[in-house]
């Protein structure tokens, strides 16, 4: 109930669709935190939580690694996104995020 009013601010999840369940490292940050490496087998994922900043200028990116792949994309920017439960799966051709309505699939940043 409180995070669907914001009260505890933004939850961002990420989770390993790869396929052939390849392995997936994953290394968030923004400005101010760094979340640490994360390894995610298959159909695994982690999350966090964070309050947007005041001037509405908050900004995660993610690296994403596996099997002779290295890409990020921005995981989280505050005037794009307008969810407080910003949900993604990692998929080989970028990330997708995920709503109750649809599935919206994002480029690799170049």
């Amino acid at each position: 109930l409180l995070s669907v009013h914001n009260v505890l601010g933004i939850r961002v999840s990420i989770t390993n669709t790869l396929e052939n369940n390849k392995v997936l490292t994953v290394h968030c940050k923004s400005a101010d935190d760094d979340l640490g490496v994360r390894v995610l087998a298959f159909n695994d994922g982690f999350d966090w939580s964070f309050r947007k900043n005041f001037f509405g200028t908050t900004q995660f990116y993610c690296s994403f690694k596996w099997e002779g792949e290295f890409h990020w994309f921005d995981i989280y920017v505050a005037f794009r996104d307008p969810c407080s439960e910003c949900k993604w799966v990692i998929s080989q051709k970028g990330p997708i995020r995920v709503t109750s309505r649809a599935a919206y699939s994002w480029p690799w940043n170049k």
